[in-house]
């Protein structure tokens, strides 16, 4: 019996159709990745699912008492708890139990009597069963599987940054252990030792879940299936993602065969009907056109857009373009020992480290957003720079991508805007929605061909292929690659940063060495 069983599904944002009469039916222990190209609907099926957002028609059907742990980014956190609390709420009926026993023990009345004690011991059997004597390890290992521990249990969660607060709601998710887990994008602000914790507790997970990534190795290793999303339907396939997309190929290949066989029929029936519409053969013209409307009519194959793209380059003489000496970065207390080190013009270099040691906030103060608690950074004369910050903010988020692109270079009319934003894949009505109402990855789009039109000749990139569907991602990966520039980049991902950089600034190891980055990290 299935635990979710999706009928008839229809829901619009807009005038565009996410789904159309999609079904789906997801069983005990399926562990299922969630796949499309952006902006298909994957964080909307979520909400769906979750009942955060209602379908426009259509039955989202779950079997009674199914538990489903969902990943709500914008769920509301006491901000005076610490992080060791937050994720002792997980257990807060077995904290409850142990409570009321205690209280049966400590009350002189209620220990001499044998029904609290009955119930005192009914509680004890409970707890045992529910191995809550060991809730303080649980919790330790799925903290330091995240990271958590490195950047304090006992922080308050009002101090966690957005990537931190990320990896609390993770870990207490987990901890919950549901019947059914929906998370979506859950390797964000993970590094890859992280990564592969998650991997590993997730290919052990005896229950079933929907994992929204564009993280096709990650999906790849811990995916028995594919949900994937194209052209308004929900469509499932077994194995991995390179099985899976396999499959769909081979699906699409036998549909555009009898599409153009179903065309070549219908071409043939049109041209007869034109032909004796008139005339000795009249009556078999109009029998012709009967047959032609009972035809039920297959979807055009849809036709792949080609994205390529660049970043314009501006011209740059100095040969150092960037200095960094005796540099301490943080807010209130440095983050890192003391570092220095210098880019040449058009190196190319990744910044790498756990996740929460300070990489963006390197980064902040490498581009002048951020001061730096004490040593300097020095920019060469006439660099012209370009950052990408990983969060999706916007000043007006009314505004359209059209607006945003012009704003962000002068000169442009709607015409050359809208074929900017193409290039990038936002097209169409896309281009003129509030930009609040894109997909993560049609947003993250809007930004880096914002990027792309201001000449540089040193990109900051924080994260870029966060939200990115893989065919953007390969785009940006040649982009980079042919930036004539000097590139500083944080990513995550292995695949995206392997062979290409001239070299990895690992700030782990300073932390580790307590010595300058220069001297021990330069890789």
């Amino acid at each position: 019996m299935s635990l979710l069983n999706i009928q008839n599904l229809t829901y619009h944002i807009g005038d565009k159709t996410l789904y159309q009469n999609a079904d789906f039916m997801l069983f005990p222990g399926e562990h299922l990745g969630v796949t499309g190209k952006n902006g298909v609907g994957k964080s909307t099926l979520l909400k769906l699912l979750q009942a955060e957002i209602l379908p426009d028609s259509g039955d989202i059907l779950w079997q009674p008492s199914v538990q489903i742990g969902y990943l709500d980014q914008h769920a509301q956190m006491n901000a005076a708890l610490s992080v060791r609390g937050y994720l002792q709420t997980a257990f807060a009926d077995l904290y409850a139990l142990e409570a009321e026993m205690m209280s049966i023990y400590a009350c002189p009345d209620k220990s001499a009597r044998d029904s609290y004690l009955t119930r005192a011991a009914t509680i004890q059997a409970t707890l045992e069963s529910q191995s809550f004597y060991v809730i303080d390890s649980r919790i330790g290992a799925v903290a330091e599987g995240l990271g958590i521990t490195q950047f304090g249990m006992e922080t308050r969660l009002g101090e966690l940054s957005g990537g931190q607060r990320h990896k609390v709601m993770l870990a207490s998710l987990l901890l919950i252990s549901p019947d059914v887990l929906l998370l979506d994008e859950p390797t964000n602000y993970l590094d890859t030792v992280h990564v592969d914790w998650l991997a590993d507790y997730l290919n052990s997970f005896d229950g079933a879940f929907l994992v929204v990534s564009h993280d096709r190795a990650f999906l790849n290793r811990i995916a028995m299936g594919i949900c994937d999303i194209d052209r308004q339907k929900i469509c499932k396939y077994k194995g991995n993602v390179d099985k899976a997309m396999a499959q769909k190929a081979s699906v699409d290949a036998a549909h555009a065969k009898q599409y153009l066989a179903q065309k070549k029929h219908i071409d043939k029936l049109e041209q007869f009907i034109a032909k004796n519409g008139a005339g000795v053969n009249a009556s078999i013209a109009n029998g012709r056109k009967k047959q032609l409307a009972r035809i039920d009519r297959l979807a055009a194959p849809e036709q792949e857009k080609e994205i390529s793209f660049a970043f314009r380059t501006a011209a740059h003489a100095a040969q150092k373009v960037l200095a960094a000496s005796a540099l301490e970065i943080g807010y209130s207390r440095s983050l890192l020992p003391k570092m220095g080190f210098t880019l040449s013009r058009g190196e190319k270099v990744v910044i790498a480290g756990f996740n929460g040691i300070g990489k963006s906030t390197l980064l902040k103060t490498l581009v002048g957003e951020l001061a730096p608690i004490a040593g300097q950074v020095a920019l060469s004369q006439g660099l012209k720079l370009g950052y990408f910050e990983q969060e999706l903010y916007w000043d007006d988020p009314e505004a359209t991508p059209v607006n945003l692109v012009k704003s962000a270079c002068s000169g442009l009319d709607d015409k050359a805007a809208r074929q900017h934003l193409a290039r990038f894949g936002v097209s169409g009505k896309l281009a003129i929605q509030p930009i609040r109402s894109l997909s993560g990855g049609e947003q993250t789009k809007v930004k880096l061909c914002r990027l792309a039109l201001q000449p540089t000749n040193l990109l900051v990139l924080d994260e870029p292929t966060t939200h990115l569907d893989a065919k953007v991602k390969a785009a940006l990966k040649q982009a980079l690659k042919d930036y004539s520039g000097t590139l500083i980049v944080v990513s995550h991902e292995k695949d995206f940063v392997a062979g290409w950089p001239d070299r990895v600034v690992d700030i782990q190891s300073v932390q580790t060495t307590g010595q300058t980055a220069a001297s021990a990290a330069m890789v």
